[in-house]
């Protein structure tokens, strides 16, 4: 549960095929790239909108595909990359998880 927080903390809207959020790192255009394309691997998404000025993306999925619970962990694993990114350490991209977050 407060693993959840780590990603909460940054979605300033959510709900069932749609997730908005904003975090600082985001408006780093190398950092606001790799997460478009990191999130946009993971299956069930359709696509990821990323604005580098005001540090937010825009993530459309399909919720028969993609769980919430499923959602909210790749958001955690994607929060605490970007928390990361922030204090100057890119590491490797929670994207490679993808295949674990299928629905079932």
């Amino acid at each position: 549960m407060l693993d959840n927080l780590r990603f909460i903390k940054y979605v300033r809207s959510f709900m069932d095929g749609r997730v908005r959020l904003r975090h600082p790192a985001l408006q780093d255009g190398r950092v606001a790239r790799l997460a478009r394309d990191g999130i946009a691997a993971i299956p069930g998404v359709i696509s990821v909108e990323v604005n580098s000025r005001s540090g937010s993306a825009l993530l459309l999925y399909d919720n028969r595909r993609l769980s919430r619970e499923h959602l909210m962990q790749a958001g955690v694993a994607w929060a605490v990359w970007l928390d990361d990114a922030s204090n100057g350490h890119i590491g490797p991209l929670p994207a490679a998880q993808g295949e674990t977050l299928l629905a079932n």
